[in-house]
């Protein structure tokens, strides 16, 4: 992945849905992904090519984050799509 474009279709083909967030006069400040997983929600913001952060947070009362990740946006979308699911040994839930 070389492209912001190309990981968003990643993200896209993996599950995760958008949202586009305007401001009052209409102008795009910020896309949210998200993608669920039983009991826990990984997130995506993206405030433009050179500012992004995601998170991986328990779907529990608290909402507690597991896994963070802040920087470029190629960078941080590379990072959400390396990181294994909670189910598995590697993947962080605790």
């Amino acid at each position: 992945m070389r492209t912001a474009e190309e990981g968003l279709r990643a993200l896209i083909a993996r599950g995760f849905r958008f949202q586009h967030i305007a401001d009052a006069r209409g102008e795009l400040t910020i896309i949210v992904g998200t993608y669920g997983w039983p009991g826990f929600c990984d997130r995506i913001e993206i405030h433009g090519e050179l500012e992004a952060s995601a998170a991986r947070t328990g779907s529990g009362p608290a909402e507690r984050a597991v896994w963070r990740r802040r920087g470029d946006t190629v960078s941080v979308i590379a990072a959400l799509l390396a990181l294994p699911a909670p189910s598995t040994v590697d993947g962080p839930a605790a």
